[in-house]
């Protein structure tokens, strides 16, 4: 007997509140001695390894007609991008707040789904856009300056969020002519060849500690294949903007693990931002509940 699809697409989303709640955490270990480019060929270097079975297994769900070879292409540039943001932001920040502010990504994906998919987009959305910003800027309240260092761990997390967005809109757009975890892989394959033509990387990535490849294993475990993976295949069963919703519940989880791997909490000031940034995306929500 088939499973309910909804009861499918609610098991994805499970899993992947619970990778993306973890995965800041070992990035955050790793960066206390990793420079952030080597960190990211590691972590795609141990994603790629943890994805070949599945994808060879569904190696033949693929379509590589020239529209989605141009996708594939795009995604793993934004994928590299992206994680490199990660780095720079996390290495600067704590990663709670990192993965508060990294959820604006639900709404750039709104808005991007709504230009290029056509998925419905209300004024509650704008408005949600607003509450978000001011729970940024609360965020920084402490800091509020015009001083670009002061704010470049969340220009950061803001750049992590435009990418992943990207990559979300892209990957639904061949969700159903490329299985997402033969996507994973191809982007995968595509970001480490990129990554390995820099000059000296591969030196400073032999140098690596087998402490350092833990921290990254855990961190690509989390991250770029059980998240990223769960993550698309939700997608099949519900809109960008109910998932990346749900998801918004994960920096829950990491403020609870970090509090208890680094004993770090969240001051007033991010902690309040951080509640208003939620609020925000939560408005964007009831709309699209409504609608869908």
């Amino acid at each position: 007997m088939q499973a309910d699809p909804r009861s499918r697409g609610m098991f994805f989303l499970l899993v992947a509140i619970i990778a993306t709640g973890c995965f800041p955490l070992p990035y955050a270990k790793a960066m206390q001695s990793i420079t952030p480019m080597v960190a990211v060929v590691g972590i795609f270097f141990w994603a790629l390894l943890f994805s070949i079975p599945g994808a060879w297994h569904l190696r033949r769900k693929a379509n590589f007609r020239l529209k989605n070879i141009i996708v594939i292409i795009a995604v793993a540039f934004l994928g590299v991008m992206a994680n490199y943001s990660i780095c720079q932001a996390i290495a600067g920040s704590s990663a709670t707040m990192f993965n508060v502010i990294s959820r604006v990504e639900i709404i750039i994906a709104m808005i991007l789904g709504w230009v290029f998919l056509h998925e419905p987009v209300g004024l509650r959305v704008w408005m949600a856009v607003a509450v978000v910003l001011s729970g940024i800027l609360l965020m920084r309240g402490d800091t509020l300056t015009i001083n670009l260092e002061d704010w470049e761990a969340v220009l950061w997390a803001l750049c992590t969020a435009g990418c992943f967005a990207s990559i979300q809109v892209l990957s639904k757009s061949i969700i159903h002519e490329v299985d997402p975890q033969v996507l994973n892989v191809l982007r995968l394959s595509l970001a480490v060849l990129i990554l390995l033509t820099l000059p000296g990387i591969t030196v400073e990535v032999s140098m690596l500690t087998l402490e350092g490849w833990t921290w990254l294993g855990m961190a690509a475990f989390f991250g770029p294949f059980l998240g990223r993976i769960t993550y698309t295949y939700s997608l099949r069963y519900f809109t960008i903007a109910k998932a990346m919703t749900a998801i918004t519940f994960s920096p829950v989880l990491t403020l609870i693990f970090e509090f208890l791997i680094f004993s770090r909490t969240l001051s007033v000031f991010e902690l309040t931002g951080g509640a208003l940034v939620m609020t925000g995306i939560l408005i964007a929500f009831r709309q699209t509940g409504i609608s869908h």
